[in-house]
Parts: structure tokens; sequence; C-alpha cells
């Protein structure tokens, strides 16, 4: 009986391999799997086996396609070939094979499936899981995306052309999306950012608009450093004080606010915020860190501060600052230390927050998907509890505070705790639905069982 060769792997078994192997029978004959050993499957394809080589052939041998299976090295030559009886070689795709005198019959591959599909199926599935299993009802870092694990590779800053490719995407769409025209990546978050920005871009007189716990900090980190900047003055005024009629007097140099307060579940009126600092001949500075990629307007702003961690779906590790190029004309020049001086990280003189950014290589490319599912998120959760909303408007698509009332959550969702907030009120953050799960957007809100005060 004719002795048909078929050269194999199937590190992973897929419905490839097993159509290939039909085709094989379909000649007429005895099949025999020449399956690549483990030494070779680790040498050549650079990682070891999923299935060691008897486990390999066990599964093989358990298909009526396949009569027999020798193990082979990566490379066969007529030598192997002639040892073991072969009347001909049966292989898919490129033949990298020694083979002369005896027949080859190339096949044709199946589409859309390989070995490597199968592991970024498998990544894709367990991080759906963990999702699925560990759900976060905080503002950042929630769940993970599948492609913030598959995206990381070894990388070096420098001299690495892949992660300066990268870079440059990410770095990019990122810019875009805040709309000023330069942008900066820190080690570290956006408390690193917003240290960093309000370092080197503030100058003269200065106000804080005090929205809430986030805004708060702002205000005390800059009081700090205050004498130290040379600020002429550093006054704060909350929210409601701003928007009063003639509040604002005079001139500014610049405004100072959190778009989004995530502990309060509030987000202010930016475009109004842009008036009024116009209105002042102020330059605005927006802490977006719960803004970004969530709410509109950001361009308004002279300088923006955020993090990878919440709206860009990213790890956690890095801080960005967007800002426009003129403003490096009139930097403060009170002396600071190399971490906080701007320019070390425009000259990149500091190790770059490399495997973050290269976690958003994938999920950049979706901005605007991922916002909408938040978006499904926050409506659904609004129409199912509005009875117990907090506040009716300046609502962030964030995150909902409610108010005498206790949504039970059950140990599997890890809550929100602001580290400001009334006594019984409660924040729910919707950033979760933005990663992918076993759930449409907004569905998990209907399991929730509400206990009124």
């Amino acid at each position: 009986m004719k002795r048909i060769f078929v050269d194999m792997s199937i590190c992973l078994l897929h419905h490839g391999h097993v159509r290939l192997l039909k085709q094989a029978k379909e000649l007429g004959g005895h099949v025999v799997v020449a399956l690549t050993s483990d030494e070779d499957v680790l040498k050549y394809k650079g990682y070891p086996s999923e299935l060691n080589f008897d486990e390999r052939k066990e599964i093989l041998l358990a298909l009526k396609y396949v009569d027999e299976v020798v193990e082979c090295p990566w490379k066969i030559d007529d030598v192997f070939l002639k040892k073991h009886g072969a009347d001909c070689l049966v292989h898919s795709g490129p033949n990298f094979n020694d083979v002369s005198e005896i027949e080859v019959i190339s096949l044709d591959r199946t589409e859309g499936v390989a070995s490597e599909d199968l592991r970024l199926r498998s990544v894709n599935s367990i991080v759906t899981k963990r999702n699925s299993d560990k759900c976060l009802f905080t503002p950042g870092p929630a769940n993970l995306h599948p492609e913030n694990l598959i995206d990381i590779q070894p990388v070096f800053s420098r001299s690495d052309s892949h992660y300066q490719e990268v870079t440059g995407r990410v770095l990019e769409r990122i810019r875009a999306l805040a709309g000023q025209d330069s942008i900066v990546a820190v080690p570290g978050s956006a408390t690193t950012a917003i240290e960093v920005a309000t370092s080197n871009f503030l100058s003269g007189d200065v106000l804080v608009v005090i929205s809430g716990y986030y805004s708060q900090r702002m205000f005390d980190m800059i009081k700090i450093k205050a004498d130290r900047l040379g600020l002429k003055s550093l006054r704060s005024a909350s929210w409601e004080e701003l928007i009063k009629p003639d509040f604002l007097k005079g001139s500014l140099d610049w405004i100072i606010c959190a778009y989004t307060e995530t502990a309060d579940a509030f987000a202010l009126d930016a475009p109004l915020v842009s008036r009024l600092a116009k209105s002042v001949k102020a330059r605005l500075m927006v802490d977006a860190t719960g803004s970004i990629n969530l709410e509109d307007h950001h361009e308004l702003a002279d300088v923006n501060m955020f993090s990878s961690c919440k709206g860009l779906g990213g790890l956690t590790g890095a801080g960005f600052i967007t800002f426009n190029k003129s403003l490096l004309q009139s930097l403060n020049t009170a002396p600071r230390e190399f971490i906080l001086d701007l320019n070390t990280y425009i000259d990149k003189k500091t190790t770059s927050p490399a495997h973050t950014i290269l976690s958003m290589d994938s999920v950049s490319e979706r901005f605007a998907e991922h916002r909408d599912r938040v978006r499904r998120s926050k409506e659904e959760f609004v129409k199912i509890f509005k009875d117990v909303l907090y506040r009716q408007g300046n609502q962030p698509l964030l995150c909902t505070k409610v108010k005498n009332a206790q949504i039970e959550l059950p140990d599997w969702i890890i809550g929100y705790q602001p580290r400001s907030i009334e006594p019984g009120c409660q924040v729910v953050c919707h950033l979760f639905d933005q990663c992918a799960s076993n759930r449409e957007p907004g569905d998990l809100y209907k399991s929730l069982r509400l206990v009124r005060k």
C-alpha cells in the first residue's frame, strides 16, 4: 500500500490540520504523520509546544485519517523519507524541506486559521473570563482589554525601532484625542503629570476651581510650591462661585480645573470654563484624568493632564501631558528638580513607561468604540436607578452618584470607595463596560439589588 507522509507539528490541533489529513487520506493509501520533535519545535518555532510529543501523537492516532505517527526533525530530507519507506510527501504552505527524489504533493492551507490565531484567541478567552469573574466598578484601572496583554513585547525605548513606531502611533492618537499640538508621556500616573505640568507652565496669577476632592488636591499641590514658582497670587473658587455673574474681574494668567470629579460624580461645563478663561485672558489647564475619551471639548484647554488607565484603556504606569507648543516659549524659569522638568520628558532623559504605551497600541485604535460602550452602560444605569440619583445635571460619563440608597454588590464586584463622599451616598463607575466580558454594556445592573435607606 502507498505510504503517504504528511509533515506536521500540531502544537495545537485545529480544523486546518484535520482538513489536510483528510485530503491526504483521499489520495488512497497509508497515511503517516511525520511529527516534529519537542526539541525542534522549541529550536525552530521559538517556544515549547503546548502539547508534548506523546500527547500530540496520541491525538493524531485517534483521528480516522491517520494510520501511523513517526518522529521527525524540523527539516525533512530524502534520507529520512527513504528510511521510513515513504512514497510521497504531502505538504501545505511554503515547502522548506530538502526533498528531490521523493514525490512532493503540495496542498492549499485552510484560510483564516493558524496555531498562532488560536493562541491569541486563548488570551482573549482568558482575559474575558477574568473580566466576567471579577468586575471593577472603579474609575480606573477597571477591567482589562485582551489587547493590553497581547500587545506587550520585549522593548527598549531608545534603539528599538518597533517601540519607536508603536510609541509614535499611540501618542499621536492620544494627542489628536486631546486636541493640543504636542504630547509627552511620563512614568507614573496623572498625579505625576499634574506635578510636572504645574511646575513648568504656571506663572503669574493662578485660580484653581474647586469642584471636589481632586481639584482641591491640585490646589494643595500647587500651594506647596507657589513661592518657589514665584506665583504672584494663588487662590481658589468653588464651582458655584465661578459661575456667578461678574465673579471674575480683571485678568488672570491661568485657570485650573478638574473636568470630572470621580468622588462626587460631577462634570463641570468645559465650554463655559473656557469662555470665562478667555474673558479674563487666562490660559486653561485641565485635569482630564476622569474625562479623556469620555467627554468632549478637551481641545479648549491649553494643557491637559491624564493617565493611561482610565478612559484610555491602558495599563497603569503612564501619565500624559498634552499642550500647545507655543507655551514652551513662556515656561516658568524657576529652578526645578530633574524629575519635574518638562524637558526631561521632551528630551526622553528617563526610562519611558514603555510597556504601558505598548499595551495601548490596539486599544487606541478603538477609542470611539470604547467610549460608546461606557455611554451605553451609563444610560442603562441611569434608567434603572433614576429614582436615587444624586444629581440630574453635570453628569460625567465615567460615573454616577446615588443618594439615600445602597446598591448591594456581590463579592465578585469591586465597589468604588471614593476618598471623599457624603454619608448615605455611593458612586458607581461604568468604565468596566468598555472591556470585553460575557455581558453587553449595562446588563450587569439589572441583577443588582437596591436597599433604600
